[in-house]
């Protein structure tokens, strides 16, 4: 019979305690909904590049390479960089911007100081075998100046 007692007077207990628990849990009502998140902004146009290589006259290694950003309505080219053979690259900041000019039998791009002619045979619109996504996109070039000599080499036209 103690036995009985001793179990009653703690399973009592143990409820008073559980009531007590749950009250002191409080009752917050349940959180407002997370708001959805805000749409991305659309991104950009991709910018389009210019790169043009020019290679050695003995071999078919690249002697200089120039890379450009390509303008979306005018006429100018920025440079964003140079490579020598050698390694040493320079990057231009401010970028100088080169001319297009497409008057002549082929589109030639034209440094601002008139030093250096990109002559972009394969950018012209009769040439005799334009860029396409088999080749890779890479057209015939050349290059006149008096610091690289006339040099033969390929452009190609890509996005960022």
């Amino acid at each position: 019979m103690r036995t009985r007692i001793v179990a009653g007077l703690g399973a009592g207990l143990t409820a008073v305690a559980l009531t007590a628990f749950l009250a002191s849990i409080s009752r917050d009502p349940a959180p407002p909904p997370r708001p959805a998140p805000a749409a991305e902004a659309p991104k950009a146009a991709a910018e389009a590049r210019l790169y043009c290589e020019f290679y050695n006259f003995a071999s078919r290694h690249p002697k200089v390479g120039f890379y450009f950003t390509a303008p979306t309505g005018g006429s100018e080219y920025a440079q964003i960089f140079q490579q020598e053979a050698d390694g040493a690259q320079t990057i231009f900041e401010p970028r100088p911007a080169w001319t297009y000019d497409r008057d002549g039998e082929e589109p030639t791009l034209n440094s601002p100081d008139g030093a250096i002619r990109i002559n972009l045979y394969g950018d012209a619109k009769n040439a005799t075998r334009p860029a396409s996504a088999a080749s890779g996109g890479w057209f015939e070039a050349g290059l006149r100046s008096i610091q690289y000599l006339n040099l033969e080499g390929q452009c190609r036209r890509t996005a960022t």
